[in-house]
C-alpha cells in the first residue's frame, strides 16, 4: 500500500475537513496517509516521497491560500525532479468566480512540471452545486486510491 502526505491548503477550513476524511477513508482502505500541517519544503520532499494528495481551497481571485503558498513558492523555486513520486488533486471552489479552483489547477501544474505522475484526474468541488464537499471526495477517493 501507498505512503499518501496529504498538504492542505484552506481559508475557511472546508479543506482541512475534506483532508481528515481522506486520512481516515485512506487508512480503512490500507494506506499510510500522513497529514502534513502547513507543510514546507524539507516535510514533503525526501527520497521516500511516494504519493501527494493536494486539498486545497482557492482565494481571492485565484490564488494559492496563504496557509499553503510558502509549499508552492518552494516548490517552483527548487524545482525538484520528483519522477519517483505520484499525485492526486482535490480543488475546492466557487465557480461563481472567474478562476474556479485555481490553485488546484496551479498545483497540478507545477507537480507535472516536477515529473511527478498524476494518478487519475484532479476533483473539482463546486461549493455552487456541491452541497457536502466531503461526501463528494469519498466517492473520488475510492476510485482514486485503487489506481495507487
Amino acid at each position: 500500500m501507498a505512503g499518501v502526505r496529504i498538504v492542505v491548503g484552506t481559508v475557511y477550513g472546508t479543506a482541512t475537513e475534506v483532508a481528515y476524511g481522506c486520512v481516515r477513508q485512506l487508512t480503512e482502505l490500507g494506506h499510510h496517509p500522513a497529514l502534513l500541517k502547513s507543510a514546507d519544503y524539507g516535510q514533503l520532499v525526501d527520497d521516500a516521497l511516494d504519493v501527494v494528495l493536494v486539498i486545497t481551497s482557492t482565494t481571492g481571485d485565484g490564488e494559492i491560500p496563504d496557509d499553503i503558498l510558502p509549499l508552492y513558492e518552494a516548490l517552483e523555486q527548487r524545482m525538484p525532479a520528483l519522477s519517483q513520486a505520484r499525485f492526486g488533486v482535490i480543488a475546492l471552489g466557487d465557480s461563481g468566480y472567474e478562476n474556479f479552483a485555481e490553485a488546484g489547477v496551479q498545483f497540478a501544474a507545477l507537480l507535472q512540471r516536477t515529473q511527478a505522475v498524476a494518478v487519475g484526474e484532479p476533483l473539482f468541488i463546486d461549493a455552487c452545486e456541491t452541497a457536502d464537499p466531503e461526501e463528494a471526495a469519498a466517492l473520488w477517493l475510492d476510485e482514486w486510491a485503487a489506481l495507487l
